[in-house]
């Protein structure tokens, strides 16, 4: 399986369409900032399946849209939020301690626009960067069975 995964678009839909053109994901995850760019991509590829949480930046735009998700991808349950309520551009460790109380092994954040992958204790983090600004990166994950490979690309 492979997953698509994008963070802090801002507005900015090209980049992220140019990539599931290309890539052909089976899955798509949008980790916030801006919600209104992954409802988009929900018109624009009905048959995708597509998961997003809201970010700080969406706060305005009155979602339904939820702060974190649970969910499994293979046999690998995957933790999703954008990551400012866990103050992650201070510190990891209340994301690693959410990740680990909530049965995951995959976290995946936003927010700080830099990408990141950190292995803590028995959860890996991930942050694919920011697709819509700065370094336009995004996250691609593969998954087998209970195995999981987190890589940053560049749009």
């Amino acid at each position: 399986m492979q997953i698509a995964v994008f963070s802090d678009s801002h507005g900015d839909t090209e980049g992220m369409c140019a990539v599931i053109d290309e890539y052909r994901p089976d899955m798509v995850l949008h980790l916030g900032d801006c919600v209104r760019d992954a409802e988009e991509l929900e018109r624009r590829y009905p048959q995708l399946p597509l998961l997003y949480v809201r970010g700080n930046c969406d706060a305005w735009d009155f979602t339904d849209a939820p702060e974190q998700r649970l969910f499994t991808a293979g046999d690998v349950v995957i933790y999703m939020t954008h990551g400012h309520r866990q103050s992650v551009k201070l510190t990891l460790d209340v994301l690693a301690n959410a990740v680990h109380f909530s049965g995951a092994k995959l976290g995946l954040f936003g927010h700080t626009h830099q990408a990141e992958y950190k292995v803590m204790g028995d959860v890996t983090l991930f942050n694919p960067g920011s697709v819509g600004m700065g370094r336009r990166t995004w996250g691609r994950i593969t998954v087998k069975g209970t195995e999981f490979k987190c890589e940053l690309m560049k749009v």
